[in-house]
């Protein structure tokens, strides 16, 4: 037969057994809006039972507190993080695309179409009073104007490249520092954890930097037989258990494009080997910095349109600008240089150091084969259709040659040939034609100075040119590019925008299962308030009975 000391200690187990769960619950209301806490909750067991002699069966001896168990759902956090790397991927795409898309500064009075419809339009006027200065000193501001808008463009996102660089720095420091602090937390959950128990808020802070982490980079995890945690980054261990390993960014030695801005950086790991990820925002970070081709279109495919657009549209009006005449007689001079230099300055760059910075390849016999040479005098049909045949040749020497690829061929002294490209962020009009007005040749021969304006027509109607560049004229060309960035961007915005929406479910899915409800601890607070009274109250009559039974005694 239980002593009704039996009973004594059944009210204090009961008693601590409610103490505990008073006090778990304190801890989840002060944790309410901690970031990254899971609410807890007590666990109970019933006690071994006491066997009773004979047919009685067996004797409750009370309750015991089984753990402190952290409430979380694992299956979601995993889902989190593996959606929280791709919100970090859109989410860099989707910003740096519209800051693209704010250096194009499409439609405005500023943008890159309303500098050719100046610069065009000042050409028409020419055409109609070439003698003009004021006419003149129009074309010349505005020749510069559209010049310095594309340098100021180019010299954007290049500028924008090297932020993109100092970003992916940054975000090497953020790993590392999460990787440590991962490391650090490993070896207090584990020496925690020795005795069985669990380091519930340690936990947390490690689950709340994994989430941070996920955002960067993509990472799978586990605990292995021993309870030691693992984080992998592609299959390579950022973190074993309480070691970390460390991302360097090493400077790059070779230009990965042409026109990559200098002090660029690529990542290995410590041990030399290279870091690779396909999720999460570095991944977006690096094709944004990096990617001139493919579906994520990065800030070197924009600079390298404008060097094609600025290179293909200075050839086009140099070799007609240098066929015509100017007031003071002159020809031979081209309207866009760079760097402000003269028309022989610049031609004696190219012939001395225009490819790959030595001299430049003649072309002239595959780029003129199959004119018309015989016909005289020259008709206009004639002449365009020799001018077709050209542009076909060019387009065939650099298609059908590999080392020619982003290449140009130029008319240099009456000779065509394969040089670099004229950069976006250099071109410049002619110091010629900076320096005197009388240089710009509107007329098309010396026999028409200065009453006709036919080459300065020319220079014009070269905008509607659909077989300048293979997406068309130069209005084709810019808004083509214009409409592929808008197209990128809005699809951008599109993943991103359902990126968000899909985290803030799993979020909400997260915060329903682990969040702190204030409602319901006030809830299981009364109801382990009145359990707690009552275990009291329960102490409270058998220590009255033990006083009765030992009055009896006496």
């Amino acid at each position: 037969m239980p002593s009704i000391f039996a009973g004594l200690n059944i009210s204090v187990q009961g008693l601590f057994a409610q103490q505990r769960a008073l006090h778990t619950i304190s801890h989840n209301v002060a944790n309410a809006n901690t970031e990254g806490y899971s609410r807890q909750r007590i666990d109970f067991h019933a006690t071994n039972p006491e066997v009773l002699p004979g047919t009685y069966g067996m004797l409750g001896t009370g309750v015991d507190v089984e753990a402190a168990k952290q409430i979380r759902d694992e299956f979601l956090d995993y889902s989190f993080r593996g959606e929280n790397s791709r919100l970090g991927q859109f989410e860099i795409y989707d910003d740096i695309l519209k800051n693209i898309e704010g250096v194009f500064n499409e439609p405005s009075d500023a943008s890159f179409s309303k500098l050719m419809d100046n610069f065009y339009a000042s050409l028409q006027e020419l055409n109609k009073t070439p003698e003009n200065q004021t006419v003149r000193a129009l074309v010349r501001q505005r020749g510069i104007a559209l010049a310095e808008g594309i340098q100021h463009m180019t010299e954007s996102l290049k500028k924008m490249q090297r932020d993109t660089n100092f970003e992916l720095e940054v975000s090497v420091s953020d790993i590392n520092g999460y990787a440590q602090q991962i490391a650090g937390l490993n070896k207090i959950i584990y020496n925690s954890e020795l005795n069985g128990g669990k380091a519930n808020d340690i936990r947390d802070q490690r689950n709340l930097i994994l989430d941070k982490l996920s955002k960067i980079v993509k990472i799978d995890y586990y605990d292995d037989s021993k309870g030691r945690f693992h984080a992998l980054v592609n299959g390579h261990e950022l973190v074993d258990h309480m070691t970390a390993d460390t991302l360097v960014a090493t400077p790059r030695t070779t230009r990965l494009n042409e026109d990559d801005v200098d002090d660029l950086v690529e990542l290995k790991w410590a041990s030399g080997s290279d870091f690779r990820t396909s999720e999460g925002s570095i991944a977006a970070i690096f094709n944004m910095r990096d990617n001139i081709e493919g579906s994520n279109k990065g800030i070197p495919y924009y600079v390298d349109k404008l060097n094609e657009f600025v290179d293909t549209l200075a050839t086009e009006m140099n070799n007609i600008h240098s066929s015509g005449y100017g007031l003071n007689g002159e020809t031979g001079l081209n309207f866009f240089t760079f760097d402000e230099k003269t028309t022989a300055d610049y031609n004696a760059y190219f012939l001395s150091e225009g490819l790959n910075g030595g001299p430049p390849i003649d072309v002239t016999s595959s780029v003129t084969s199959g004119i018309d040479t015989t016909t005289s005098p020259i008709t206009a049909d004639v002449e365009e259709s020799n001018a077709q045949i050209i542009r076909d040749n060019i387009n065939k020497i650099l298609k059908n040659n590999p080392s020619y690829e982003k290449k140009s061929v130029k008319l240099i002294n009456g000779k065509y040939y394969v040089t670099d490209r004229l950069k976006a962020d250099r071109v410049t009009i002619s110091k010629d034609i900076d320096k005197d007005l009388n240089s710009i040749a509107a007329a098309d021969n010396s026999n028409t100075i200065p009453g006709k304006g036919a080459n300065a027509l020319k220079m014009a109607t070269s905008r509607h040119n659909i077989k300048l560049y293979n997406w068309g004229s130069p209005d084709d060309f810019v808004k083509s590019l214009v409409t592929n960035l808008a197209v990128d961007k809005q699809e951008a915005t599109r993943l991103f925008t359902n990126q968000t929406v899909q985290i803030k479910q799993i979020t909400v899915s997260k915060d329903s299962i682990s969040g702190v409800s204030l409602d319901e601890e006030m809830s299981d607070m009364i109801r382990f308030q009145q359990s707690y009274n009552a275990n009291a109250r329960m102490l409270t009559m058998f220590s009255e009975l033990i006083e009765t039974v030992i009055g009896l005694v006496k």
